[in-house]
């Protein structure tokens, strides 16, 4: 597996300092001011001159892990640029106009809760290097085979990942969460001032390992103080793994709760018919998230949502089915599926997976609010202030309510579930391993060379992810 190459920034060094870790390719932005908060944002200042945004250039062809090497002030005008209005009645229940509400973030905007000093770590697919979340991702390391092709680095070719970070805390730049009710036409995630840790295990067919996945939540933990991790959003589905896969994986997710970090993960899309949750979701002690559609009688559950049984059920639900998120262009979900374009800007998503990310960028806005909350504590104020929505083996305790959620009373909250033995995997073959340098005078970011169709071959790993899916169930035209 490619060795790690850290970018790390400060305000003292004009010259990045590489430093050489175990794994993959990481960068961090520099920290500054008014980072005194346990979870501080790299660009939380506020300068008079207007907001403080974090992006960088990319190495050799605009890759995304000198998104933070770089910084420019956006203007913050009371009214923006004109635009055409849109009634958001006309849009869409899956816009995240739409899905903000249905889980009652924009009532904790209003309230200056907004994730403010939380970072999201998203283990995945990457993120692309779109507008949207220039500003967002704070830093970045990749694991996959594509970390020794300088174009392709960080960068998402399936388009999984930058679905989800859109949905946690994709942001229109210039975008302000307060008064955003008047503003339709710009796009606003979750908790949108979240920001994204990407941490990229497979390349464009979506093939990874379990050892590289594994070796993704490692990377979290260890990191999670030096990069203000609060939240880990995991979304696979390892049901056909072995016992023993299955038992490392889940070892593996209880280190990062008992670290500190909300672990987020989807339920599974086996249907409504199906029994037991997919792997880690099994796993009692995590946030296992159901999906749910809105519909003229309310939230009704999906019908890719996995059915629990009575040994483990979704913890809660959140809006999955029709989900219009930021699209990855030249992705393979871009390209091998048409039918889920909307626009430039956005793509048709369904699955847990992208109920999973609603929840993470829930579970962010409430360690804003109080970052003294255990995991434990988050998971207790979801689960009792649920939303009932009809099946419990589909939809846990309901859909999430951030505000009731807020609200919560959590003393004394505490799991006690018997603990997962954690079995050792043997790592992956490592072939063709190359360290690449990233030069901070390299071309903008937003150069759109990172669309090369060039491929690196994953036959480096040692096997895939034993006929598990990315949980996004399709790439739909439908509304």
């Amino acid at each position: 597996m490619p060795h790690t190459l850290v970018r790390a920034l400060d305000e003292a060094t004009t010259d990045p300092a590489l430093v050489r870790a175990r794994r993959g390719r990481v960068w961090k932005a520099p920290q500054i001011a008014d980072a005194d908060a346990r979870r501080g944002r790299v660009w939380k200042g506020v300068p008079p001159t207007g907001r403080l945004r974090m992006i960088g250039s990319l190495a050799a062809a605009a890759t995304l892990g000198l998104m933070a090497a770089g910084a420019f002030a956006i203007a913050e005008l009371d009214d923006g640029p004109t635009v055409e209005r849109i009634d958001p009645a006309e849009l869409p229940a899956g816009s995240m106009y739409h899905v903000v509400d249905q889980v009652g973030a924009r009532a904790l905007w209003e309230r200056g809760v907004t994730g403010t000093g939380v970072n999201v770590a998203l283990i995945d697919t990457g993120v692309a290097p779109v507008a949207e979340l220039a500003g967002q991702v704070v830093a970045a390391v990749d694991l996959s085979a594509d970390a020794v092709v300088p174009s392709q680095v960080h960068v998402d070719q399936h388009g999984h990942g930058t679905h989800l970070a859109g949905i946690i805390a994709g942001r229109t730049p210039g975008a302000v969460p307060s008064g955003s009710a008047d503003r339709p036409d710009q796009f606003l995630g979750v908790a949108p001032d979240a920001g994204i840790v990407s941490i990229k295990v497979a390349g464009r067919d979506g093939v990874t390992s379990p050892a590289t996945v594994l070796a993704g939540i490692d990377w979290v933990i260890g990191n999670a103080d030096q990069f203000d991790i609060g939240v880990l959003t995991l979304a696979y589905d390892a049901t056909g793994a072995d016992a023993m896969t299955r038992a490392a994986l889940s070892a593996a997710v209880e280190r990062a709760w008992d670290a500190g970090i909300v672990v987020v993960v989807a339920s599974g899309n086996s249907g409504t018919g199906s029994d037991g949750l997919a792997a880690p979701a099994d796993n009692p002690f995590v946030i296992a998230v159901g999906g749910v559609e809105v519909t003229d009688a309310g939230f009704e559950p999906a019908e890719f949502t996995s059915r629990g049984d009575a040994a483990r059920r979704p913890d809660v639900a959140a809006p999955g089915a029709h989900v219009r998120s930021l699209r990855a262009p030249g992705s393979a979900a871009d390209v091998e599926h048409p039918e889920g374009y909307v626009d430039e800007q956005l793509f048709l998503g369904s699955g847990s997976s992208q109920s999973a990310a609603v929840v993470a960028g829930v579970a962010a806005l409430l360690l804003d609010a109080d970052p003294s909350l255990s995991p434990d504590q988050v998971k207790a104020a979801l689960v009792s202030s649920a939303v009932p929505a009809g099946d419990d083996e589909l939809v846990g305790a309901g859909v999430v309510s951030a505000p009731a959620a807020l609200d919560a009373d959590t003393t004394g909250a505490e799991q006690t579930w018997a603990r997962t033995p954690a079995p050792q995997l043997p790592m992956p073959a490592t072939t063709g391993v190359m360290t690449v340098r990233l030069d901070p005078n390299s071309s903008s970011w937003m150069s759109s060379s990172w669309m090369s169709s060039s491929w690196m071959s994953s036959s480096w790993m040692s096997s895939s992810w034993m006929s598990s899916s990315w949980m996004s169930s399709s790439w739909m035209s439908s509304s």
